[in-house]
This record gives structure tokens, sequence and C-alpha cells, in this order.
């Protein structure tokens, strides 16, 4: 692949990094993206991890829940300009389409079954009426996605919205018992995964792949602070001392990388001297047994892998 402009300017998007760092890194890594924002992370080069590398989109994520708190659903809807996505006709738009994917038994598969559904309140189909907004307002507008959460037995689903409709977040608990203390509970999780923006509920949730490329990552940067530690100085590694001490150096950058990933080892935005397990943990004591058993975090224009451009 050739380095062009736009190849620098899509990974300074990805990664905060500066023009001529993310230059020197498609350089090194052939101009392979991916591998080259693992080159600025080795480096200290990429100034925070961002997954909203195309976060320019417009639009709204809107989140609902039915009356029993048994069913969630949240969807985004783009548009190009934030002058558009204001307006009362364009929110209407999401929120039908939210409300319905609440209120139908069957959940369409894909969005293309979605958008043959018909709505409720004007007997089209959800695609025409996004087309006749198109019409209407002379800017393109897609629905980009959605997910519906189905709560079991003894669950329950609580939803939020932040900044407007920048963020929608669900999140799903089983619980023993049932009032305002859970609803308090699963309202201070749902704006927490809105806050820390987590990846992962679970360590075994983590892919083998992730964990592999992340765990490259970490070796790269390991090495890279001993090499710069003798530079400075420092007493130097003998060739038997390097691998235990890349091995605990790796070790430790792995759980510090996955306690900002996985839900429940993240630091909790509340009180950030607990862990969301411990917080759970906690909360038995008033109200048993509860347990959470999924979340979903739609950010509005957030890079979601595989997507086509």
């Amino acid at each position: 692949m050739e380095l062009t402009a736009q190849l620098v300017k899509t990974l300074r998007e990805k990664t905060n990094a500066g023009m001529m760092d993310c230059k020197r890194a498609l350089q090194e890594c052939e101009c392979d993206l991916e591998k080259a924002v693992d080159w600025l992370r080795q480096k200290g080069l990429m100034t925070a991890r961002k997954r909203a590398g195309r976060a320019t989109r417009e639009g709204l994520a809107l989140t609902k829940v039915s009356g029993d708190g048994k069913v969630g659903a949240v969807v985004e809807l783009n548009s190009e300009t934030d002058f558009v996505s204001k307006m009362d006709s364009f929110k209407d738009i999401a929120e039908s389409i939210v409300a319905y994917l609440v209120e139908t038994p069957q959940v369409p598969a894909n969005l293309e079954a979605l958008l043959q559904c018909k709505c409720p309140k004007c007997g089209e189909t959800f695609g025409e009426v996004v087309n006749r907004a198109v019409g209407t307002t002379g800017e393109n507008m897609r629905l980009r996605r959605f997910q519906v959460v189905k709560a079991g037995p003894k669950g329950l689903v609580h939803d939020y919205v932040h900044a407007g409709g920048k963020i929608g977040v669900l999140v799903e608990l089983d619980v023993e018992k049932t009032g305002s203390e859970t609803d308090d509970l699963a309202h201070n999780l749902a704006m927490h995964v809105a806050a820390a923006n987590p990846m992962f509920l679970r360590n075994e949730d983590i892919s083998k792949d992730f964990y592999d490329k992340e765990k490259a990552v970490q070796e790269g940067k390991a090495k890279e602070e001993i090499d710069e530690r003798v530079k400075k100085g420092g007493k130097p590694i003998s060739p038997d001392q390097l691998p235990g001490m890349l091995a605990k150096m790796v070790e430790g950058k792995l759980k510090k990388s996955f306690a900002e990933l996985v839900l429940l080892e993240q630091a909790y935005v509340k009180e950030p001297k607990k862990t969301i397990a411990a917080v759970l943990a906690e909360a038995k004591a008033n109200l048993g047994e509860v347990k959470l058993v999924s979340f979903v975090r739609f950010q509005l224009g957030e890079e979601i892998p595989g997507e086509a451009e």
C-alpha cells in the first residue's frame, strides 16, 4: 500500500499521535494501519486508546426499556450534520425504531430486515420513513446499528442516554430483589459503562487473538523501557535475566491494561478505590444475589471493527 496523506490522517484520527509520528509509524510498518497503531503504542506515542476513530458522525444513540423492565433496545441513527440530528422529526424516527424493537416479539435478524419492518405509526417501512426524511431534509441519513437485550426470568434491563444522545447504554442484571435500591444500582452501573467505556464484561470474555495482540504490544513496550533504562546508565541486563524480567513486566502491564478494559475489573467511577466486582459484592448485603449479565454501549460515530468505510 502506498503512503498517502489520507492514510496518515486516518492513523492520526485513530491514535491522537503527532502527524510526523504517524508518518514514521506507517513507514516502519509498510503502511499497515493496524500494525502502525501497535507500533505507536509500543513507542508510547499514542496519547489515548481511541475506539471512536470516526467520531465526526452526527446523529443519535437512543435507548428504550419495556414497562416491565424485561426488554431493552438501543439504536444509532446517523445524519450528516448536527443541525438535522437535533430536529424533532429526526428524533421521532429514532424513537419509533427503538420503540418497535422493544415491543415486537420477533427481533429483526439484521439492519436490512429492520428497515423492511413497518412503522406502527405510519404504516410505511422504516426504510421508506428514512428515505422520505432524506428527501425532506436534503441530507443523507442511515440506520447504522441496533441491539436488543432480553432479560431472563429473574432479570431486568436498565437504560441510560448520555449527552443528549451521544452515548446509549443498556445493562442487564439478574437480581433476587427488585425495587428502588436495585434500580439505583442498575442506573449507576449504566452511568459507569457510559463513562468508562469497557470492552469486555469479564476476563474470560477476552478472545485469544485480542489477548495475544495485547501481549505483543506490552512486550514491545517492556523492551523499550528496558533499553531506555540501560541507555540512561542503568545496570545492564544479562541474557539470563532478561526473559524473567520481561515476563514479570508484561504480566503487570497486561493486568493494568485489562483493568481498564474489563468492566468487572474497572475502578468504579463514583468510588475509584472499588472495582465494579466489589460494588456488586457489597450490593448483595441489601439486595441478595445480584449478577451483571451483559452490557451494550453505543457511542455515536465510534469505529466498529469490520465495518465498511
